[in-house]
């Protein structure tokens, strides 16, 4: 299942919205592209323990998130809250109907 999800890039004092699709699908991987930093590569370890802390189980099956646009440096673990949210829609843990409407920044603890 494909879910889009919103966040934003800053750039200074401007900021550039960023779309986090999260594709859900039979296997056990989880790939992470659109040029993430090592923080934003390192969020699934982070997205796990906070899922497990909160009383969810990380999905099992295949998760392919594609952060776009592309061309923008995605950077910090403020993507954190929205990849969560995108993983656990994507896997219909949550409801996707109403994450089109929001713009989701925030790290995980």
């Amino acid at each position: 299942m494909l879910v889009k999800v919103y966040g934003a890039a800053v750039q200074g004092i401007d900021a550039t919205i960023v779309t986090i699709e999260v594709n859900s699908s039979r296997g056990i991987k989880f790939f992470l592209v659109g040029l993430p930093d090592s923080a934003v590569k390192e969020s699934h370890e982070r997205i796990i323990s906070a899922l497990q802390v909160n009383g969810y189980k990380f999905p099992t099956c295949q998760i392919v998130v594609n952060m776009a646009p592309a061309d923008i440096r995605k950077e910090g673990s403020a993507y954190d809250l929205p990849l969560a949210i995108g993983i656990l829609a994507a896997t219909q843990i949550v409801s996707e109907e109403k994450l089109s409407r929001y713009l989701i920044i925030g790290e995980l603890r």
